[in-house]
Order: structure tokens, then C-alpha cells, then sequence
């Protein structure tokens, strides 16, 4: 599917943390272009304030959702199962990968 452009529908996990960057890259496989989401991701770059880029980052989300560049299906299911005692896992988890940096046995 990524080559030729030769389909009508997929069904991706996009679950990488802050990857929105990859509405506003005209050769993704999406297809979309966005002047307006082109100019916010551009001065998200640039930007390093923590406000601002939250600002920026919900601005860009705004465009996205608005112009239907996806249909959002679901948020992929979190199971996990561990001995008792077992502290530090995230319950929760915004990325594919299991970070174990801050678990411990108590």
C-alpha cells in the first residue's frame, strides 16, 4: 500500500507519541496536504516553550479532526499481567513499548 498509492482503505496503529508531524508531510501515505497544518507543525518546530507547543499541538489535532484526514476507530487495549508486589508498571501506556525504567519489587 505504501508504494503507488494503489488502495482505497487501510487500518494502521498509529499509536507513536507526538507523530502528528506526519499530517503535515505531503508524500505520506495519507495524502493530504494542509497549508494551514503545514504552518503550525512549522512553528511547533521552532517553538520550545511547553504552553506554546501545547498550543500549537491542539491547533494542529483542531485541523486534522476537522478536516477528516482519519477515521479514528479505537484505542488499542492495555493487558497486562504481573506477580503481585510488582510496582512501577504503567497502567496506562501511550506508546506501544513497555518502559520498565521505574519498576521495582516490593
Amino acid at each position: 500500500m505504501f508504494r503507488g498509492d494503489d488502495f482505497d482503505l487501510t487500518i494502521v496503529s498509529h499509536t507513536e507519541p507526538l507523530d502528528i508531524d506526519i499530517y503535515a508531510r505531503d508524500t505520506y501515505y495519507f495524502n493530504y496536504e494542509s497549508p494551514a497544518l503545514e504552518a503550525v507543525i512549522e512553528a511547533l518546530n521552532a517553538t520550545s516553550d511547553p504552553d506554546a507547543r501545547n498550543a500549537q499541538l491542539a491547533e494542529a489535532q483542531k485541523i486534522v479532526t476537522g478536516d477528516s484526514v482519519n477515521g479514528f476507530l479505537f484505542q488499542l487495549a492495555r493487558l497486562g499481567v504481573w506477580r503481585k508486589g510488582l510496582k512501577g508498571m504503567w497502567r496506562n501506556a501511550p506508546v506501544q513499548a513497555i518502559d520498565l525504567t521505574g519498576v521495582r519489587w516490593e
